[in-house]
């Protein structure tokens, strides 16, 4: 571990690549630091439990530029929670959507007894004025027949 630190500390400063084993998606290889310092595969585990070490080599990978030990666990957690977030979401949008739509339905049936209302009372204003000419031409002395 210690020679992975000197590799990587006598690279020009602009220039640095990380000389602990690494992952293609930039976390610390935990099975290969295992190798590298002749740990057996049952002890591999050590790595992720004893604190100690598992800070010592998370001090190192972070140094490189390399994710810590355990960050896939928490990207891992992260993506969940995500992908929970983006079903509430959608669900909420489906729920406000379909709630668009039952409020555009129920504004076209009423925007249409609108229409219906004001045609009626068009109706009636115009009886209604027939009705006063009967009754003015009545008063002024004629006679007039009603029709409906």
């Amino acid at each position: 571990m210690n020679d992975r630190e000197v590799e990587y500390q006598a690279q020009p400063d602009p220039q640095r690549t990380p000389t602990l084993p690494a992952t293609p998606d930039g976390k610390v290889n935990v099975r290969a630091v295992a190798q590298a310092i002749d740990l057996k595969v049952t002890q591999e585990k050590y790595l992720y439990e004893r604190d100690e070490l598992t800070q010592l080599i998370n001090l190192m990978a972070e140094g490189q530029g390399l994710m810590p030990i355990g960050s896939r666990l928490v990207q891992e957690a992260g993506d969940k929670a995500l992908k929970e977030r983006m079903v509430r979401q959608a669900q909420t949008a489906k729920a406000a959507g379909q709630a668009a739509v039952e409020a555009q339905a129920v504004h076209a049936e009423l925007l249409d007894r609108l229409k219906a209302a004001v045609a009626d009372i068009e109706a009636l204003k115009a009886a209604n004025a027939r009705l006063h000419a009967q009754l003015d031409a009545i008063h002024a002395g004629m006679l007039v027949r009603v029709d409906d």
